[in-house]
């Protein structure tokens, strides 16, 4: 007899995604998104709009970043930003604060899991 596991390979674990998008900050997602590999999560607004934020049915880069960090996700891909702001790079020092694997998700750029 011939064990497979003598000829074969376990296979690599899977890699896993998480979409929130159009959505506020809420705690009830973290354990459907738990451990993904990378979450793709809105952050339509810096922190000082949080308010705003809320109202309009958004998240804020620092909601996106704690959601990531308490999901224990591997990476962070923030987008959904608003044309009210004319620079990105505050909202990627924002959520880095929280959450130091964080990228902007530009558009036309392709992400690897």
């Amino acid at each position: 007899m011939i064990k497979n596991e003598w000829l074969t390979e376990a296979a690599p674990k899977g890699k896993s995604y998480a979409f929130c998008a159009d959505t506020k900050y809420n705690e009830d997602m973290i354990p459907h998104i738990k451990g993904a590999d990378l979450i793709y999560n809105e952050a339509t607004y810096l922190e000082n709009f949080r308010d705003r934020a809320e109202l309009r049915f958004h998240s804020t880069t620092k909601q996106a970043a704690m959601m990531a960090q308490k999901a224990g996700s591997k990476r962070l891909l923030i987008g959904h930003f608003s044309s009210k702001y004319d620079t990105l790079e505050e909202f990627e020092k924002e959520a880095k604060e929280i959450f130091p694997n964080t990228e902007l998700a530009i558009e036309g750029v392709t992400y690897r899991i």
